[in-house]
């Protein structure tokens, strides 16, 4: 940690640049990990030295309510959390590092305690050690994947299905294309269908946070980027509807030098324009139809249509992934894409060392942001931009691998 806690709390907010703005943070949230480690062993001295009989108090969550001012739910979640380090030796090693924080101990105790009775010491050590490895470099969201993986690993019994029929009733769609191509609808869905759209819509709209940092986005744009998904998703598979014999397209026309450069305006079909910069990953993964215009926009060429990942290629990649390669992301390869790490308009090839799957958001934030992806020893590794991480340390997603080698 590079201040002192008196330094920190002194700190002016105002001074920092950017770099030192996040710097500090992450000073301040490692010192306050620290000093809750501090404290849950606290909790577990006090209750070892008979401190509650002797306050004349009936259990330690009411000494703890009326001493530290916190609720009877959180003073029972830090009693269970010290009882958890007391059991668990690599977590409560891990903690004074300050790189585990409070919902890291929840997410790993829970985890470990779910594992099945048949696993013996050992088993049990390895898969708290596998954790707390992970939850250094994850936030408690994802690492809470990781630990429903790790316990599928030792327990692969899931739900029976459901076979009760659906009822028949009446579904209504209707939508608008207004100004700039949005498309504005409304509707309604027999309860049935309606269970099973919210089903599907739901594990897709969670927040997902990236590396740490939160997810930004509201519940209305949370949902609808998750129908964007399901939109995709239809288009893309394998029986999705024919009109005037193609499946479902969409047509992108813009400059060579737009789609090299990533600068301008391009049009989308009938349903208005789109940047430059979204038509870029949109062509790391489409079927391009090259054309040639005239001055007058007349159209003097027209090439066949040529997939820009072969299917034989992106089988491939997606056999070395399993599906979105971005780290704690456990999006299907059947709901992302295939992304260049050169882009193929830059030069990239389309092969399977150049290519990676990430799933739409991800995908998004390769184009978008600082972060960086190269294939090294045949895999996939991600390099946070500095201010996730200050030392860039290359990070890979294991959770699609553990998944094939548990099949």
């Amino acid at each position: 940690m590079g201040k002192s806690a008196d330094e920190l709390l002194a700190i002016e907010w105002w001074r920092d640049s950017d770099a030192d703005f996040l710097s500090d943070l992450r000073d301040i949230e490692t010192l306050s990990r620290r000093l809750n480690a501090k404290a849950l062993q606290g909790i577990a001295d006090a209750q070892a030295r008979g401190l509650v009989e002797r306050t004349g108090y009936q259990g330690l969550t009411e000494l703890l309510r009326d001493t530290l001012r916190i609720t009877r739910t959180e003073a029972k979640r830090r009693i269970a959390q010290s009882d958890a380090v007391g059991r668990l030796s690599v977590l409560a090693d891990a903690l004074p590092d300050g790189l585990l924080g409070s919902d890291h101990i929840d997410v790993i105790r829970e985890t470990v305690a779910a594992l099945p009775d048949t696993c013996d010491l050992e088993q049990s050590r390895n898969a708290e050690s596998r954790m707390v490895a992970k939850a250094a470099i994850l936030d408690a969201h994802a690492l809470r994947r990781e630990g429903r993986h790790l316990n599928y690993e030792y327990d692969q019994d899931g739900p029976e299905p459901n076979d009760e029929p659906l009822r028949r009733s009446v579904n209504e769609f209707s939508y608008h294309v207004g100004r700039h191509g949005k498309l504005t609808f409304r509707g309604v869905l027999e309860p049935e269908i309606g269970a099973a759209f919210t089903a599907l819509l739901s594990p897709l709209a969670k927040p997902r946070p990236v590396e740490g940092l939160p997810d930004l986005r509201c519940a209305d744009e949370r949902y609808g980027d998750a129908l964007a998904e399901l939109v995709l998703l239809a288009a893309n598979a394998a029986k999705a509807p024919v009109e005037g014999g193609q499946r479902p397209h969409i047509t992108v026309t813009m400059s060579l030098a737009a789609l090299r450069e990533g600068v301008g305006a391009v049009s989308l079909g009938d349903s208005g324009a789109l940047s430059a910069a979204d038509a870029r990953r949109i062509a790391c993964d489409a079927t391009v139809i090259p054309a040639v215009l005239g001055s007058a926009s007349e159209v003097l060429d027209i090439g066949r249509s040529h997939r820009t990942i072969p299917a034989a290629i992106r089988r491939a990649v997606v056999l070395r992934d399993g599906g979105c390669a971005f780290p704690g992301c456990e999006r299907r390869a059947g709901w992302s894409d295939c992304h260049h790490v050169r882009h193929w308009a830059d030069g990239g090839t389309t092969e399977v060392d150049n290519l990676v799957v990430v799933c739409r958001l991800h995908h998004q934030l390769m184009h978008h942001s600082p972060w960086q992806v190269r294939i090294r020893n045949g895999l996939p590794e991600f390099i946070p931009p500095a201010f996730v991480d200050p030392r860039r340390t290359p990070r890979r997603n294991s959770l699609h691998r553990n998944l094939v080698r548990t099949a």
